[in-house]
């Protein structure tokens, strides 16, 4: 059995909310080499906004001269996002809290009250973890593509 292959690439952007888009929209190109459907393709940029905004929003507390990273990796049977930044730790519990939201994905509307973005994230992505090392904090999300 041979190892499986597997692409990356690193993209980082300057912490004002009006990056956010050049991001999506390049991990969206990124997406185009999947076997992801279009469907799959808007949920995944919307957790990838998501992240990127609570990043900037509560990491650097809206403050633009930060850097934010996502690092895409890419392989046969997963498409991969980690999304870094610098600031202030995400506490624990954060990622862990869940609550009963009624959240359906096909609806935008339902999205739309603060505090439900990771509560969104987890329920689109397949995986989804955080981790804070030497000043780094990293979420990863973790989407597995059909064959």
């Amino acid at each position: 059995m041979t190892a499986e292959t597997s692409q990356s690439i690193c993209l980082e952007i300057d912490s004002a909310l009006s990056n956010t888009t050049l991001l999506a929209m390049a991990v969206r190109g990124i997406c185009a080499m999947t076997t992801l459907s279009p469907v799959e393709i808007n949920r995944l940029e919307l957790c990838l906004v998501e992240v990127v905004n609570n990043a900037i929003q509560h990491a650097y507390d809206r403050q633009s001269g930060h850097k934010v990273e996502a690092l895409v990796e890419l392989s046969e049977t997963i498409f991969c996002i980690t999304v870094s930044d610098w600031g202030a730790v995400m506490p624990a519990e954060q990622l862990e809290h869940q609550e009963a939201l009624q959240i359906d994905p096909d609806l935008p509307d339902s999205w739309l009250c603060s505090g439900r973005g990771l509560y969104i994230v987890k329920s689109l992505m397949d995986g989804v973890e955080y981790s804070s090392h030497q000043g780094k904090n990293s979420l990863r999300m973790i989407k597995q593509l059909r064959h």
